[in-house]
């Protein structure tokens, strides 16, 4: 058998197997070869044939003879016509820069051409990135310390005066029901064949390639997503802009953890001004907002309120299976009833004893009752971004003002994810680039979105994005889920 790979200056792969044409782009020309190689030996030892691969690239030709049994021997190389010896390019170190937290930021962004796995990133700002935990991990339960969740009723100046209900964790005795016992069930998890890519196409022909880095990096950001918290969790999405990003950023978030880990998530417009989520969302049928479930709320703390109930006060999207909490969308001579502190913790408190993620639009106005006692409630910041000044600016000045605060909201930004936005189809290597780097030291992780259509107007689908937009939003997912 025989296999041709071309391999061009920027790295992509034009690979012929048998006739079988695929197409592949990596970093560089060298991760290029490797990757060849290791598919080589694969296919080799898969069809139990020895293989002749013949690479082209820059550098020349190279013939090698790989064996069924894993060897590989070079038969011939050939130089390029008139080359010279070149140095792959080495990243260049970064700029030191002034860290105000423990350690900067990991930078991300997704740009693909693959259906849905992408590059994996490199960090902008020297730092260790944590990666999300397999799946394997969760045969480790029965040995877990689990965490017990506690609320801290100290006042907090931050939030004027109100106390935080943020979640702090503690631990407790471990104790394990099988400590002495084998188990004859738990085994290490394999790795299911590689599904996207040439590697996928490939094994669509009967061949179990494994996967590429890139597809084993979405597995687990997936996998990080999908898993469950004990208790609800609330994620606040701030930016006291109006137009920076906050409602497709909710949007979109929302859609990611409910696909990925069932339902039981809602989307709150906790805005007193004119919010938009109600208008960028698909309504169930009726005009509630939040002033109907106000009225509501005494009832749905009992025990006679049934979950059913909740479907006349929200509007839950099919196909991306979170509901919406609208804000009071009056316009005109009625008057819009604005939302206090005190009613903020009653429609949270139905939340919570309803949904296991709430992800809260803040709306534009950060010295509100409602802002305020939002930020009390919030797990975990969000902060978008989009790739303008304004809206730069807007993000920087709420992140100030928490890491100004007490300790509840000093911990929320330390551990906050910045969503930078492209707003412009150029801007991802640009202007974004920039804005990541500028936030990347201030806060835990950024993510980069690319510029998408289907973000800029009119009603917000997951499955409208282009596959390059769903993979980076399936990354912020997994960044905020780190924070959870």
């Amino acid at each position: 058998m025989r296999m041709t790979a071309t391999i061009d200056s920027t790295g992509a792969v034009e690979l012929d197997t048998a006739g079988q044409i695929t197409r592949e782009n990596h970093s560089t020309v060298g991760d290029a070869r490797r990757a060849v190689m290791a598919t080589a030996k694969s296919l080799a030892e898969q069809t139990s044939q020895d293989m002749q691969l013949h690479i082209e690239d820059p550098a020349g030709s190279r013939t090698f003879l790989v064996g069924a049994d894993g060897t590989s021997r070079q038969e011939s190389v050939a130089p390029a016509a008139g080359s010279v010896a070149t140095v792959e390019p080495v990243a260049s170190a970064s700029v030191e820069r002034p860290t105000p937290v423990e350690s900067p930021a990991s930078i991300e962004s997704v740009d693909s051409t693959e259906p849905e796995p992408v590059p994996a990133v490199e960090p902008v700002a020297s730092a260790a990135v944590e990666s999300p935990a397999p799946v394997a991990a969760a045969v480790e339960e029965d040995q877990a310390v689990a965490p017990v969740a506690a609320t801290s009723t100290a006042p907090n100046p931050f939030l004027g005066g109100r106390p935080s209900t943020a979640r702090t964790t503690e631990p407790v005795a471990a104790g394990s029901r099988r400590e002495s016992l084998p188990s004859f069930v738990d085994r290490p998890e394999v790795d299911a064949p590689a599904q996207y890519g040439w590697r996928g196409a490939l094994n669509q022909l009967g061949l179990r390639l494994a996967p590429s880095a890139a597809e084993l990096s979405q597995r687990q950001d997936e996998a990080a997503v999908s898993a469950h918290w004990p208790g609800p969790r609330t994620i606040a999405v701030l930016n006291p802009k109006g137009g920076a990003g906050k409602t497709p950023t909710v949007i979109c978030l929302s859609a990611v953890f409910a696909r990925l880990s069932g339902g039981g998530v809602l989307a709150w417009d906790n805005n007193n001004s004119l919010g938009s989520l109600g208008w960028r969302t698909f309504d169930a049928g009726h005009e509630a907002t939040v002033v109907d479930l106000l009225g509501r709320t005494e009832h749905f703390m009992t025990s006679d309120a049934r979950v059913g109930d909740l479907s006349e006060y929200v509007h839950h999207q099919p196909a991306d299976r979170y509901d919406v909490l609208r804000s009071d969308d009056r316009s005109g001579d009625q008057e819009r009833h604005m939302v206090t502190g005190d009613e903020v913790d009653r429609l949270h408190a139905v939340a919570a004893k309803y949904y296991r993620a709430i992800v809260m639009d803040s709306g534009n106005t950060e010295r509100g009752a409602n802002w305020q006692a939002m930020i009390g409630h919030a797990d975990q910041v969000v902060i978008p971004v989009k790739s303008v000044d304004d809206a730069a600016e807007g993000a920087s000045r709420v992140l100030a003002a928490l890491h100004a605060g007490d300790a509840h909201a000093q911990g929320l930004a330390r551990n906050a994810v910045v969503v930078v936005l492209c707003c412009e189809p150029g801007h991802q290597k640009t202007k974004a680039k920039e804005l990541a780097e500028e936030f990347s030291p201030y806060v835990r992780a950024v993510v980069t979105i690319p510029y998408d259509r289907a973000l800029v107007e009119g009603r917000v689908r997951f499955t409208a994005m282009t596959p390059a937009t769903r993979r980076a939003w399936l990354r912020a997912g997994a960044a905020v889920r780190e924070g959870l």
